[in-house]
């Protein structure tokens, strides 16, 4: 079996009002759930799709943040409990070191399965780490702690690999030399490339990054361009023995009666070819275990 992680950054599940996922036209989505069900608290069984609410507080007071949801979700280990605090953005310290140990792609790795992630990374991005004007996510140093090859430019260009945002508008706005593509087409490719592996991850922050300027109308267009990208992705995998879960760390985008991240719950939204008992996930840092059982288990 062929597992998947498509990770929207900021996506929960809010309520019907002031939820641009609601909005939005998700026909991709709306099938596997059968309905526009992507909102509130939910726990759907239909075919073979689940959907349940994953609480993304972590046990510890305050507003869920990046670094330590994307630790646990990429860990099993509750990390916000671990440093006694929510930390937003990059992992710290104390986050990278339970990262090096605990990676989901170094576990794998360690049970002798073949892991990849999609995300492209280009020269510039690699210039402003050495120069210490970014660091490496969650995501990244997860991947690095499996031994991961990051995905490169030259990896697009040859079907490859997948950019952060679906589409390469970005890469090509910074003049590197790639075209556009749909986003069901970035969804195709997805799912071609993970035929090959065990494991595959793909990171999405668009959803954070747009949710934090509250622009109504673009975040519409971002949820459905991730319902085109699921619909790509599954008219390649829809015959292959393949499951795959869309989640994210905390929720954003679901709530513009809010500014900035939300306690709402995120979706664990699981996917499978075939009839598959999934975990009854409730925490994002029962997901990282839940995934390793499937692979090494079976369901």
């Amino acid at each position: 079996m062929h597992m998947v992680m498509i990770f929207l950054d900021g996506f929960g599940l809010g309520g019907k009002d002031d939820n641009p996922i609601v909005a939005a036209e998700t026909p991709s989505i709306d099938e596997l759930l059968g309905g526009h069900l992507l909102w509130g608290k939910r726990y759907i069984t239909y075919k073979n799709t689940v959907l349940r609410p994953l609480d993304p507080l972590l046990g510890v007071e305050g507003t869920p943040q990046s670094a330590t949801g994307q630790t646990t979700l990429w860990t099993g280990l509750n990390a916000a409990k671990a440093i006694g605090h929510h930390l937003r953005a990059y992992p710290n310290k104390s986050l990278a070191e339970i990262i090096a140990e605990k990676s989901i792609f170094r576990q794998l790795a360690e049970l002798g399965k073949t892991t990849m992630f999609a995300n492209t990374f280009t020269k510039g991005y690699d210039q402003a780490v050495a120069a210490g004007k970014r660091a490496h996510t969650a995501s990244t140093l997860s991947a690095l702690a499996g031994g991961v090859r990051l995905r490169r430019v030259p990896d697009l260009l040859a079907g490859l690999a997948v950019y952060q945002d679906m589409t390469n508008e970005i890469l090509v706005q910074q003049g590197e030399p790639v075209s556009l593509i749909s986003s069901f087409e970035a969804g195709r490719r997805l799912g071609n490339l993970a035929l090959h592996y065990d494991f595959t991850l793909y990171e999405f922050f668009q959803t954070d990054v747009k949710g934090h300027k509250q622009l109504w109308d673009e975040v519409i267009g971002l949820v459905e361009r991730i319902d085109s990208f699921i619909g790509g992705f599954l008219s390649v995998v829809k015959e292959e023995d393949v499951a795959w879960i869309l989640t994210s760390d905390h929720g954003n985008i679901e709530d513009f009666s809010v500014k900035g991240h939300t306690m709402n719950p995120v979706p664990a939204l699981c996917w499978s070819n075939q009839p598959m008992k999934w975990p009854e996930w409730n925490t994002l840092e029962e997901v990282t275990p839940g995934i390793i059982k499937l692979l090494t288990e079976g369901s």
